[in-house]
């Protein structure tokens, strides 16, 4: 049973350091990337600030970032068991950061999601924690980012 315990606690930290990664990095994965995304490419379909509609969970979220296509680390594509073919076709789909409000009232749930997987939700301001972080109010259809961040993305 030792093997097994280790292999969880290594499994878990490995889960958390990704986690953290996700949350903050240098390297400008998942949609963190401090460098200006100008001009917006027009297969970007959706701007930050948008509320969206993940398909599959049904979960309700913010856009606070994007990439144009996929970056993120060769562990987290590993963890996610992608094939090849599938990395390929990810690489030019455009993903995004997106914030959803977790299981309790103050939790924080981020996702980096392909832009197939999830669509517009007009009109609906959800509850999330840390929103005032990246936008300054709810115009009625979606989020107006703060300053900071309209600098990263202009033309959204």
């Amino acid at each position: 049973v030792f093997g097994a315990e280790e292999a969880f606690e290594h499994a878990l930290e490995e889960s958390l350091a990704l986690d953290l990664l996700m949350q903050s990095n240098d390297q400008g994965y998942f949609g963190a990337s401090e460098k200006k995304r100008s001009p917006r490419p027009e297969y970007v379909l959706h701007r930050v600030g948008d509320v969206v509609l993940e398909r599959q969970n049904r979960m309700v979220g913010v856009i606070v970032g994007w990439d144009a296509g996929l970056q993120a680390p060769p562990e987290w594509l590993k963890r996610k068991k992608f094939t090849e073919s599938e990395i390929k076709r990810l690489e030019d789909t455009p993903h995004y950061r997106i914030l959803f409000s977790g299981p309790d009232p103050s939790s924080l749930l981020i996702g980096y999601l392909p832009q197939t997987v999830i669509h517009l939700f007009d009109g609906y301001k959800p509850d999330i924690p840390t929103l005032g972080q990246y936008f300054s109010h709810f115009d009625g259809k979606r989020f107006v980012m703060q300053g900071w961040l309209k600098d990263l993305y202009p033309d959204d």
